[in-house]
């Protein structure tokens, strides 16, 4: 054998070494099988913490939060650290992922730390004691947040070298990542705002569902909150008449409205069931009395407060004695007694009828920066709820501000249907013009049967019952004939197929407004240009508001009667049915409304006007929902969960169509 000719090893020794090879790579792989399992579902249960702490923080829930953010960042360890090795030659930039993965767990803590400042320190907050303290924590939270985005960005950048262990698991983290960016972006625009050389003021509208708006309650009394250096500055409690006989200003009221007053002023400015433009017009007319104008006060939004936010202070705080006025003030009296003791100064000619409102104001301030740590508690968990169920409404005059606002639903503003909407919806919006007081005695059942069928059009068969029980009240301001103007939204191009209930009412102009120089409100210029009669029904009317065909009438109803209202209309879906197409009714209640837990009248007066709801969709036939196996859908709003806040302001119901 010549030296240079390479030598082979035995087939024995050969094969020998190849097995050792192969259950090495075997074994290897094996392992990296196993702990790529591992990995996966350790990310995914971290990814899911994380989502959920998010969920938490937006709940108003910092220690559940911080609970969540600390197992992330403790399982980042746990869970990776012996893998880290196995996987770097195999993985670049898995390394990056992971580090930016744990930063952001890290910031999810102190995020939720600071919102635990903030409801530790909720008195001091409210009281305006510690504003530049709150402003720096403010500023912290903002800068956390900024350091939150860098590392969801390390972990975007990286994500892809984890989609052979775990495809698309980081699309569960985009939503979060989205959450964190409109956060930081608010608070850059609210430390802005709140760092203002002078005090901003918010319009905090106290509405009275004894006289039902689109809006919610008509707007009698309000409150100017100033806030500098990020606390409260001062808060007074005002009757509305103080700017409107400074409101030079002479507007065109709505139409409706036409039917009560010839100027158009603030107390009427709660008019569009989108609470933004309302509040929007509310604040013009504040910043043009010379009530403010005079001190150059610009509003920089208004919020809205109903009645069910005083009773659930007045529930934690306990009662409120008015020594002057001999009253004990309770959750269940309060909307009650303060409206005689504002009726009776009326009659009686006292210089400020409505003063035992400002004393009682005053108290709840005072209950409010006196509360323990187990009531600021409750106190925050209910500010959920208050939203949700349009009881707290907010509105920015900033349009940064109050685009956080409107995306988190805080703000009350009217659903806006997309292009390709395959559903149904519907909104009750009434209106008491000249009807008094009456509104918390008119009980209201409101029965909607929706029949999806089968060429894509779906029927809907809508009936608003309205009894007034005024005439079983003890105080006359109840028992006045209620007065209603009220509409439906539905559908944009609805046909009306049928209508009976409504009064035909005619308006006329209560004065040549062309000749006396009014000016006409822009958007209320567009409402009446789309109104028409309805040739067939002349008591209804229709027009275009908010995106939506409404369908408008009047309804009068006598203390002890009863009346009905009856609106037959259909519109047609983009697609006609098909098995597992998706199908979602979106109904949006009043603000100022509730649903008694009792059908006797005992329960009124309450803290809104009385309402109930049923609604049944049917599938087309040869189709059932997915979500109940059954080709009906009922929802009865008196069964709605108490727990979670009762029927919410947006009530959504999605559902799934199923061939039988």
């Amino acid at each position: 054998m010549a030296d240079n000719e390479k030598r082979s090893l035995p087939k024995g020794i050969f094969w020998g070494i190849a097995a050792l090879i192969i259950i090495f790579i075997a074994g290897a792989g094996i392992y990296i099988y196993g702990q790529a399992n591992k990995v996966k579902s350790s990310l995914a249960n971290n990814l899911d913490d994380f989502r959920s702490g998010i969920t938490d923080l937006k709940n108003l829930n910092p220690d559940a939060a911080q609970k969540k953010f600390l197992s992330v960042a403790s399982g980042t360890d746990m869970s990776f650290g012996d893998f880290i090795s196995v996987l770097q030659s195999m993985f670049g930039g898995t390394g990056d992922a992971l580090s930016g993965f744990k930063n952001l767990a890290s910031g999810g803590v102190a995020i939720a730390e600071e919102l635990s400042y903030f409801e530790n320190n909720l008195s001091a907050l409210i009281s305006g004691s510690n504003g530049e303290e709150f402003l720096s924590h403010l500023k912290t939270t903002e800068a956390t947040l900024a350091s939150l985005s860098s590392a969801g960005d390390e972990i975007s950048a990286a994500s892809s070298k984890f989609e052979g262990i775990s495809p698309g698991i980081f699309d569960m983290y985009i939503p979060a990542k989205l959450d964190i960016a409109r956060i930081d972006d608010f608070l850059k625009s609210l430390i802005s705002w709140l760092s203002a050389g002078t005090p901003r003021h918010i319009f905090v509208m106290l509405q009275n569902p004894s006289e039902m708006r689109p809006a919610g309650g008509f707007l009698g009394s309000y409150a100017d909150v100033a806030i500098g250096r990020g606390g409260v500055a001062g808060a007074e409690v005002h009757d509305i008449n103080e700017i409107d006989r400074t409101l030079s200003l002479k507007t065109i009221p709505p139409q409706p409205l036409q039917a009560l007053i010839t100027n158009w002023r603030t107390a009427d400015s709660n008019w569009f069931f989108d609470f933004p433009s309302s509040a929007a017009q509310a604040v013009k007319f504040a910043d043009a009395s010379k009530l403010y104008s005079a001190s150059s006060t610009i509003f920089g939004g208004a919020i809205a407060i109903s009645p069910q936010v005083l009773a659930d202070i007045l529930n934690i705080t306990g009662p409120i004695e008015l020594k002057d006025y001999k009253l004990t003030i309770d959750s269940e009296n309060f909307l009650g007694e303060l409206q005689k003791s504002v009726e009776q100064g009326q009659v009686t000619g006292v210089s400020y009828p409505k003063a035992a409102l400002r004393e009682f104001a005053a108290e709840v301030f005072k209950k409010l920066v006196a509360m323990d740590s187990s009531q600021k508690q409750t106190f925050i968990s209910l500010v959920r709820d208050w939203f949700k169920n349009k009881d707290l409404m907010v509105y920015f005059a900033d349009p940064d501000m109050e685009k956080f606002v409107s995306y988190y639903g805080g703000d009350g503003g009217v659903y806006a249907l997309p292009n390709d909407f395959e559903g149904d919806y519907l909104a009750v919006a009434n209106a008491n013009i000249g009807g008094g007081k009456s509104d918390l005695f008119v009980r209201e059942d409101v029965s909607l049967e929706s029949q999806i069928n089968e060429d894509g059009t779906v029927s809907d068969h809508l009936t608003i019952d309205r009894a007034h029980e005024g005439n079983k009240g003890s105080d006359w301001w109840y028992k006045t004939t209620n007065q209603d103007y009220l509409q439906v939204f539905v559908q944009p191009d609805s046909q009306l197929a049928n209508f009976s209930g409504g009064l035909e009412k005619k308006i006329y102009a209560p004065t040549n407004y062309a000749k006396n120089g009014y000016m006409a409100d822009d958007f209320v210029g567009q409402i009446d240009s789309s109104t028409e009669r309805i040739f067939n029904y002349p008591a209804a009317f229709k027009y275009e508001e908010f995106g939506k065909e409404v369908f408008a009438t009047w309804s009068r109803v006598a203390a002890g009667g009863k009346t009905e209202l009856v609106f037959d209309y259909t519109h047609r879906l983009p697609l006609a049915p098909s098995d597992g197409q998706t199908y979602q009714f979106v109904f949006e209640k009043q603000a100022g409304t509730f649903i008694p837990q009792s059908t006797s009248t005992s329960a009124l007066p309450g803290i809104g006007a009385p309402r109930s709801y049923k609604f049944t969709i049917s599938a087309p036939v040869g189709y059932k929902f997915k979500e109940n196996d059954l080709p009906v859908y009922e929802y009865d709003s008196g069964n709605s969960d108490l727990s979670s806040g009762g029927m919410p302001g947006r009530l959504i119901v999605n559902l799934t169509l199923e061939k039988i």
